[in-house]
């Protein structure tokens, strides 16, 4: 038996990973339309209004080659990948003036460091004598960049400082702009972003009025990061990305959280440039689940009426009231780390997924931001890197079990490394990511059969009909 096989045996046996989806009671709800809009009094004070609905169509996506050429790949990169703003870390990552932290990017790595108050410079990690990687680690703080290869050196900003024995160079070979190349970098309200597009427009342009408008309330300054975990997925990166864009598959797929999110009243908004948003409904049950749950409160239930301040024994006993509880009891805080009262009913308790093109989602709560990409493999187009970033505001309590942070080093007296893990470790992933783990590649896998004719989107998936809608704008040269 392979390993790939005996880690799959030993998680089919646990209760609380993958299982699939059983019969249940018949349907009793209306059918699912992509309009449908979270209940008033999740937004008393009409904070945010839900965009109009956009028909996408309902054409198959028939073209396979996309999930594992290796053309689609490079093109991938040069018309889409190198054109746009991607995030890359926090100002708090990169603390200090010197402080630097490496980006990578398929096969291009990058260099952000730190300068005075919030300013950053971004710049290629590779030494312009002949290509050598300057640096390895993730995060660091140094004044210079010395070249490993030949003891080149360059200051923290880029500068060439010192050529190894300069006087073997005739003159002629030096006259040429030997410092670091600058990739373009700017910073919103603490969040790092770089394009390797010289002509793409601002970045505020980038993300829209609507990410700019909605986001207002989060506390994006003042956070820590708690989690950083980086993972090679068997599969390719649109692929593993599609599954966290949609709430179709949670009732079968993660049949813990059938008694605490409430995945198909969800409410999607398509935004401009790719962007989207939808909101999950926490504290409520699936409606397909909902005849067969028992009154006791969900291991989740119990997480966010701690996080909210309630000792057990002003528990409600019944999961129905549970939404009503944490928002009074938050909205009741005072002197605490966050002002609750910046924020609507429904962020008090809801997930808001916040999409950005191409590849990445911010789980926004008031407390903390759970923040993934799916990046492109630097050569092959059937894997991907998984990575996640927990965020935290320092002071606060419980986070959502999905984020999976224990023992969070809440001090902010060190950076945080990034955790690399091997490509079959599950127990790493925390208990609702692992079982998107064991599925994504099962996909892969079964868009190469000659049985398999294209993907069928329901309304649910409206998000990865908006995606690719995005991306045939790029990768025929309407966009980029």
């Amino acid at each position: 038996m392979s390993k790939d096989e005996t880690v799959t045996e030993q998680y089919d046996r646990d209760d609380n990973h993958f299982q699939f989806a059983e019969a249940n009671a018949p349907i009793d709800y209306e059918p699912y339309r992509q309009s449908y809009k979270l209940p008033e009094w999740k937004d008393t004070k009409g904070r945010y209004s839900k965009r109009p609905s956009r028909d996408l169509g309902t054409d198959r996506n028939t073209d396979k080659s996309v999930y594992h050429s290796r053309d689609i790949m490079e093109q991938e990169w040069e018309r889409i990948w190198s054109k746009v703003w991607l995030l890359v870390g926090h100002l708090n990552d990169i603390p200090k003036p010197n402080a630097f932290m490496k980006v990578d990017r398929a096969h291009e790595s990058v260099l952000v460091v730190r300068g005075e108050g919030d300013s950053i410079r971004a710049m290629y990690n590779v030494c312009q004598h002949r290509g050598a990687r300057l640096v390895e680690q993730d995060f660091g703080t140094t004044k210079k960049f010395v070249c490993p290869f030949h003891m080149w050196e360059f200051s923290s900003n880029g500068e060439l400082l010192k050529i190894t024995d300069r006087e073997t160079f005739r003159e002629e070979a030096l006259c040429h702009n030997l410092d670091l190349p600058e990739v373009r970098s700017a910073v919103y309200r603490g969040w790092i972003f770089i394009t390797f597009n010289d002509d793409a427009g601002p970045l505020e342009d980038y993300l829209g009025s609507e990410f700019l408008k909605l986001s207002e309330a989060y506390s994006f300054e003042n956070v820590l990061r708690i989690r950083d975990v980086q993972q090679e997925w068997p599969a390719n990166w649109k692929i593993s990305h599609e599954a966290f864009i949609e709430g179709y598959h949670v009732q079968a797929t993660h049949p813990q959280l059938r008694g605490a999110v409430d995945a198909y009243h969800a409410q999607h908004d398509l935004f401009d440039n790719g962007h989207g948003l939808s909101i999950y409904q926490f504290m409520s049950p699936l409606p397909q689940f909902i005849r067969n749950l028992p009154d006791e409160l969900a291991e989740e239930h119990k997480i966010f009426l701690r996080e909210a301040g309630l000792t057990e024994d002003e528990w409600p006993k019944h999961w129905s009231e549970v939404p009503a509880a944490i928002i009074k009891a938050k909205l009741a805080k005072k002197d605490y780390v966050l002002d609750y009262s910046r924020f609507s009913e429904g962020q008090l308790i809801d997930d808001w997924n916040l999409g950005i093109f191409p590849t990445t989602e911010m789980f926004l709560h008031p407390e903390g931001y759970f923040i993934q990409n799916w990046l492109p493999h630097p050569n092959d187009p059937e894997k991907c890197y998984y990575t996640v970033q927990v965020y935290a505001v320092p002071g606060i309590g419980e986070l959502p079990s999905f984020m999976a942070v224990e023992n969070a080093d809440m001090s902010g007296k060190r950076v945080l490394p990034r955790h690399y893990i091997d490509t079959n470790d599950y127990e790493n992933l925390g208990p609702v990511i692992r079982q998107d783990r064991e599925l994504v590649p099962r996909v892969q896998k079964g868009l190469h059969s000659k049985g398999f004719k294209g993907s069928v989107y329901s309304e649910q998936e409206i998000r990865i009909r908006h995606f690719f809608d995005e991306y045939s704008q790029y990768m025929s040269g309407q966009k980029g």
